[in-house]
């Protein structure tokens, strides 16, 4: 099999001073602070129920109605029955934008703390959030970094195809073998980067490929779903 990795930038570590700290919309906000809200009382049983689906479903990589059949089965939860089904889409989704921001900025136990005393939170709450958060934080950062931010983008292709006659490990061959160039642009910077691979090889990694497109479809149909429920 043929096999090439692609670096991401580890998640840096955000300072305690850092304006760009959890940056949230004004929608996220004020449905974390409607949390503490004693008319829209949701219980801590129920509370812990949510965030332990938001960060199981966000610890894993998402199907193309990922998103969709998780706050549907939240819906016909009994232990959420008091709990109006619009309620619970709210919930949810704006707990998992919160969540990936908290992931994606790799900030500390005591700055995520300190960010969930300013929704007015119970200490309850607060403590169930912190240690389901960081009992699932490299997996979810491990799904967010297969996609990155900024991974470097691959603008041109070349190739060419030889035939090897023998080698010093397996003696004579006689086998078609691709030299493949890859050029990845990064920062306004060229960067080759240079494989070979037998026909069954190539087709291994263009099957690989496929799926990776795939993938990133599934995602893109989670993030639209997310924006939806939103506006809606």
């Amino acid at each position: 099999m043929c096999m090439f990795w692609f670096m991401v930038d580890a998640f840096p570590k955000k300072k305690m001073g850092d304006n760009t700290l959890l940056e949230l919309s004004s929608i996220v906000q004020s449905n974390l602070l409607s949390l503490s809200d004693t008319k829209t009382e949701v219980s801590l049983e129920e509370f812990g129920i949510i965030i332990d689906t938001v960060c199981n479903s966000l610890a894993k990589i998402p199907s193309t109605d990922e998103s969709q059949n998780v706050i549907r089965q939240l819906e016909v939860n009994k232990a959420l029955g008091k709990l109006d089904p619009q309620r619970i889409s709210e919930l949810y989704t704006n707990l998992s934008k919160f969540i990936i921001q908290a992931a994606s900025q790799n900030i500390s136990s005591s700055q995520l703390e300190s960010k969930l005393k300013t929704f007015h939170w119970s200490s309850e709450q607060i403590d169930r959030l912190l240690k389901v958060f960081f009992a699932n934080q490299s997996k979810i950062q491990a799904v967010l970094r297969l996609y990155g931010t900024s991974p470097p983008k691959l603008v041109d292709v070349n190739w060419r195809l030889d035939y090897r006659l023998e080698t010093n490990t397996r003696g004579p061959v006689r086998e078609l073998m691709y030299i493949i160039e890859l050029i990845f642009e990064d920062k306004g910077r060229r960067e080759p980067l240079t494989f070979t691979a037998s026909h069954a090889e190539l087709e291994d990694l263009v099957s690989t490929l496929k799926d990776a497109c795939h993938s990133v479809k599934r995602v893109a149909l989670l993030k639209l779903g997310l924006q939806k429920r939103e506006i809606n």
